[in-house]
Formats: C-alpha cells, sequence, structure tokens
C-alpha cells in the first residue's frame, strides 16, 4: 500500500455514504500473463486486499466489475501480492511512497458538505478571551471551538469506546498523539468537551503487556493492524505530559491516581521492546510511528531516533512528578534513574558538535546529517544542557533554517529535500510540533521567543482563514465544498500564506482540522497571546503581560468555579479587574518584573505601578 498507511484508509469519504444514489457498475481490467492472482482495492473497500478478485479471462485479461455509489475512488491492483497502480490509467496520484494510486470518477458525484453537529455549539460555556485590538484572533478562536465541537463523537457497543470523544476528524480511525494534543486545548473547556476522556480509549485498548497501538477503528474498536518488530504501530508516548498538564489545569489529582499505571506500563512496553543494539539504548521507531511520516530518515531503522528518545525521557520526568504527587516512592526511584540514564546517552549519542544540534543516529553509528523539528524535544523534555539548549535558539532564529515567513517548518529550509509547499512534513509547519517548540522554550526561560513564534503562527493561520482563496483544484476531491474555505487546516507552508500541500504534494492538507490545529488558536492564544500559565495544585496562576491592549479572559474554569481576568494600561500603569470564585495567588510579570497579589473571592480591582 502507501507510506501513509492506514491513514490514507479511509481518506476519501465516500460523500454517497450522505447522499445516497443509485450504484453505478464500474468495470476494472487488468492485462497481465505472469498474474496469479489480481484483486483491486481502494477507498471504496477500505484498502483490503482479501475483497474484490479479479476473474481471469481467457487472453490473459482480469476482470471484475463493481457497483459503486457516484464519487472519485483511488485505487490500485494487487498482483501476486505486489500493489501497483492501473497501468492503463494516466489519471493518478502520488501515494505518498514511490508509487501512485489510480483515480477513478463513477457518475456525477454531488458536492460534499462539513461535518457539522445536530447540536448548536454552545459558545457561553468556553472560556472568553478578551483582545481589545485583535478581534480577527477572537473570531478564530471560537470558530476553533466549533469545529471541534462538530467532531465529538459517541463511542458504540461495537467499538467499546467512552461515551462521547473528541475525534481528530482525518478519517474512520482515532489516532494516538492527534488525540493527546487535542486534549492540550480541549482542556480548558472541560465541562463541555470530552478533551481527557478521549484519552481513556486507548488506555481502555490497552494489552495486558503494556502495549497501547496509535490507530483503532472507530467502526469497532479494533487495531488498525497487528505490531512487528519493525512496525510496532506506536505513536510518541506523551500521556504522562498531557495527564500531568491535565491535572496543572484542573486539580484533579484522582485522575493521577487512576492513570498511572497505564502510563508506566506503555513506558515499560517500549522500553522492553523498541531498542535494538544498534541504537546503543537509544529507541527506534517508524516514519509513521513519529508521527512525522514523510520527514527523511536515511539508514536510521532501528538505531536511535531523536524525537522517540527525548519523548521517553519526557514521559519518565512526568511520571517522576505524577508519581511524587500521589506518593509512589518507588516509582519515582525508578524513573529518576530512567530519566537519567536517557538524558546522559542522548547528550553522548546525538549531539552534532559541528552543527551544534541533536541528530538521529544512523545504524552504521555515525549521526545523521537531517536537521529535523525532533531535535527540539529535547527542550520539551528539558534534556538538552544549557549551552546546548542555547545553540538550538540560534537555529530557530536562523533564517537558513527555521526563521521563515510563517515559523516553525519541520524541516530546516536549508535542508535538500525542504519544500516551500509544505510537502507534509517536507517542511509543513505543523500545531503540534509548533506548540512542542513554544512550551520546551518555556522551560529554558526563552519566553520571548517562544511568544514571538506563537503569535507568528496563529496570525498566519488567521491570514489564511480570513483571506485565503484557494485554485480549488488544490483540493481533495471529498472536500471541495465549494463554500469559500473558511477553514483551520491540518498544515501549513512556511513560505506562503495558504496550506501546505499534503503527502501526494498535489492537493492541500486536511480542512477543518480541529483536530490538533486547535492548539493554535486556543491554547496558544491563551498561554501565549495573552499569556496565563494555570497551577491550580499550587492555587497560582502566573500572567505573563505581553500587550498594552485591553486584554485577558473570561470565564476561565478554575476548580469548581470561574474567574474572569482583564488588564489595560491606565496612564501608564496596569489596571487589573479581576473576578473569582476562588481565593488564589496571582503572579503578573511585566517587563521581566515579577509581583505577587492575593486574589479574594470576588471583585479585585487594583493598580500595578509602572517603573
Amino acid at each position: 500500500m502507501s507510506m501513509k498507511e492506514v491513514k490514507f484508509i479511509i481518506l476519501l469519504f465516500i460523500v454517497a455514504t450522505i447522499y445516497p444514489q443509485e450504484k453505478i457498475p464500474v468495470t476494472f481490467t487488468l492485462y497481465s500473463k505472469q498474474a496469479d492472482s489480481v484483486f483491486v482495492v481502494g477507498s471504496f473497500n477500505n484498502w483490503s486486499g482479501s475483497f474484490n478478485p479479479l476473474t481471469k479471462q481467457n487472453d490473459s485479461t482480469w476482470v471484475t466489475t463493481l457497483y459503486l455509489n457516484p464519487g472519485y475512488y483511488y485505487y490500485k491492483f494487487v498482483v501476486n501480492n505486489q500493489w501497483i497502480p492501473d497501468p492503463e490509467n494516466e489519471w493518478k496520484i502520488n501515494d505518498g511512497g514511490n508509487s501512485f494510486n489510480s483515480i477513478v470518477k463513477v457518475g456525477d458525484p454531488p458536492r460534499p458538505k462539513r461535518e457539522k453537529s445536530e447540536i448548536p455549539f454552545p459558545k457561553q460555556l468556553v472560556p472568553e478571551p478578551v483582545l481589545e485590538n485583535d478581534s480577527l484572533l477572537i473570531e478564530l478562536y471560537y470558530a476553533a471551538w466549533e469545529m471541534a465541537w462538530n467532531k465529538i463523537k459517541r463511542g458504540t457497543t461495537q467499538n467499546g469506546f467512552v461515551q462521547f470523544y473528541m475525534d481528530e476528524g482525518f478519517n474512520e480511525l482515532i489516532y494516538q498523539w492527534d488525540t493527546i494534543f487535542m486534549s492540550a486545548f480541549g482542556m480548558y473547556a472541560s465541562n463541555l468537551f470530552p478533551a481527557i476522556q478521549s484519552l481513556d480509549n486507548f488506555y481502555n485498548k490497552q494489552r495486558n503487556d503494556g502495549y497501547i497501538q496509535r490507530v483503532y477503528w472507530e467502526s469497532n474498536g479494533q487495531p488498525a493492524n497487528e505490531p512487528t518488530l519493525e512496525e510496532p504501530m506506536i505513536n510518541p508516548p506523551l500521556f504522562a505530559w498531557m495527564e500531568w498538564r491535565y491535572y496543572k489545569i484542573t486539580g484533579d489529582k484522582s485522575r493521577l491516581i487512576k492513570v498511572l499505571p497505564n502510563i508506566t506500563k506503555y513506558y515499560d512496553w517500549i522500553n522492553e521492546n523498541l531498542r535494538d543494539s544498534l541504537g546503543r539504548g537509544l529507541y527506534y521507531t517508524t516514519q509513521l510511528g513519529s508521527g512525522m511520516d514523510n520527514i527523511p530518515r536515511p539508514n536510521v531503522g532501528k538505531a536511535g531516533w531523536i524525537d522517540l528518545t527525548a519523548q521517553m525521557a519526557l514521559a519518565a520526568k512526568m511520571i517522576i512528578n505524577i508519581s511524587a504527587e500521589i506518593g509512589d516512592n518507588k516509582a519515582v526511584l525508578k524513573f529518576t534513574d530512567e530519566y537519567s540514564r536517557i538524558t546522559s546517552l542522548l547528550n553522548q549519542l546525538c549531539w552534532g558538535e559541528d552543527e551544534q544540534f541533536y541528530f538521529d543516529l544512523r545504524e552504521d553509528g555515525k549521526l545523521s546529517n537531517v536537521m529535523h523539528i525532533g531535535g527540539f524535544w529535547m527542550l520539551l523534555s528539558e534534556t538538552a544542557t544549557r549551552d546546548r539548549a542555547e545553540a538550538l535558539f540560534k537555529h530557530l532564529a536562523n533564517p537558513d533554517e527555521f526563521w521563515r515567513p510563517h515559523m516553525i517548518p519541520t524541516l530546516a529550509a536549508n535542508q535538500p529535500m525542504y519544500d516551500s509547499s509544505g510537502h507534509y512534513w517536507l517542511g509543513g509547519v505543523w500545531a503540534p510540533t509548533n506548540y512542542m517548540v513554544i512550551k520546551g522554550l518555556e522551560k529554558y526561560g526563552q519566553y520571548d521567543l517562544a511568544n514571538q513564534i506563537a503569535d507568528n503562527h496563529i496570525n498566519k493561520i488567521a491570514e489564511v482563514f480570513f483571506d485565503f482563496e484557494p485554485d480549488e483544484e488544490k483540493i481533495a476531491f471529498e472536500e471541495r465544498y465549494g463554500d469559500g474555505y473558511k477553514t483551520i487546516w491540518e498544515c501549513y507552508s512556511p513560505e506562503f500564506t495558504e496550506p501546505a500541500t499534503r503527502w501526494d504534494n498535489t492537493f492541500y492538507s486536511r480542512q477543518d482540522f480541529v483536530g490538533w490545529s486547535g492548539l493554535s488558536p486556543i491554547a496558544m492564544l491563551i498561554e501565549n497571546i495573552i499569556g496565563i500559565d494555570m497551577d491550580v495544585p499550587k492555587n497560582q496562576i502566573t500572567w505573563r503581560i505581553n500587550r498594552t491592549d485591553k486584554h485577558g479572559i473570561k470565564n476561565l474554569n478554575y476548580l469548581d468555579g470561574k474567574i474572569s481576568l482583564i488588564v489595560e494600561t491606565i496612564d501608564e500603569n496596569l489596571s487589573f479587574n479581576i473576578t473569582s470564585t476562588h481565593t488564589f495567588n496571582l503572579q503578573i510579570i511585566h517587563n521581566y518584573q515579577s509581583i505577587n497579589r492575593k486574589i479574594n473571592v470576588g471583585s479585585n480591582l487594583f493598580i500595578v505601578e509602572l517603573p
């Protein structure tokens, strides 16, 4: 099949499932004297090679007729177990790997329609941002929430999922790291969105040995594929990070106790199964397993993947935090040793002294020379030494590498395979990796750089949302809505004010992708544009004042109540208007100066004089 593996399995949602029409006969023909068996597979049968055999005729022609609803379909022939495009059909598209998918148009396909919830989005129940000088970002913020609202799904007895869950909106599967990143913004409206509960779909499918697959079918809850050592079918182990974040935002310690066994067992499975002698203690995965499907990783194989190894360090660090919080001292000791071990290995084996960057380790024992965004997981995991972290900051600020018109490309701009159109991960700008870098910069006190990147990224998304008018020929068939395309995309071009092309480098990436793209207009807006950092277990909110206009946030969940934080500059001083249902400590940071203020229940009006 294609490099996109199960991600492509139902890429083309058959619009006729929404608009039933009379099925039309379609005949598939292949001439081959060497063939012993021929099947036709495609988006019409979930890319299953066990269906739709062709029958051999007397002249070595293989034929079958299928009855299909009107629509556009991708397909291939499977000849003696080899997947090939239709040699007689010139209409084809790159499959994301080294081959092509053939395309057939059946009948007169109707216009598809965007997914829409039957229940109107209750806008008044999510936090209300205030940005006096940025009304368009407010509109984008609510549009993102509504797109996420339209993708809430209900679990079934057949799939065994939780009652309600957030769906990524890519296809008929749920994805592990998509779901984790969706929960990062969804938890700000945990009264409305099943954000953290969506992670339970994966915990509930966890095998007894700790294994969790990266994708499960929404139809029956089954794993998409059986794992092997060559393709273990995992995703980045980020559950611990997100559970700790949820605790900091909600203060819900009971959940930490509940999920710690799931998190540690998943860590242990990766630890025991995804290290090879070639990696000298580092971890390996696959391109699809890394989540960065087409970033070039030549000859890395089963050696050392910088991103997965740093993610394992991050998982260990978060497990330490969780274990300490619930009093599991044995786990604290175990994972302290794990974190120290991985940190040491990363700095010994993955640092390129000449380039001053962290790289994958190849199977021949040498460092890869591909500079990709995976190296920045060293910041979020806090495994980079201070001097090496400083070198990473310089790479981010280098216009020849990552400082592009739209930051941050997933592949440095000086790399041979860098594509200005994005081409998925060959330079595309993605919300989850941007969020990772921004949070990593904050770990090292680089708030100014983090906020610059967030501001650039959100405003570029807004420009595309409000101003971009696509050539419909570059829109995938299943998304040609013809409605103006005011949407949030899966990923973006690093050079142009437009979405990135997807894996085939022909069509644009997915629309309405909230989905993890909601991280940008929601989480980054709250945390970086407005500057809010919640630490409910410590009963504290840190507010970094980065703006001069009236700004803040209302209706923000805090324990079982609400808070509102508004600030404006009056006579060159900061005037605060804060209401709260709980007493808490507010740390105000402005121009590198810190002020602590106790906030009482009710209304709190005060002025901070600026020097």
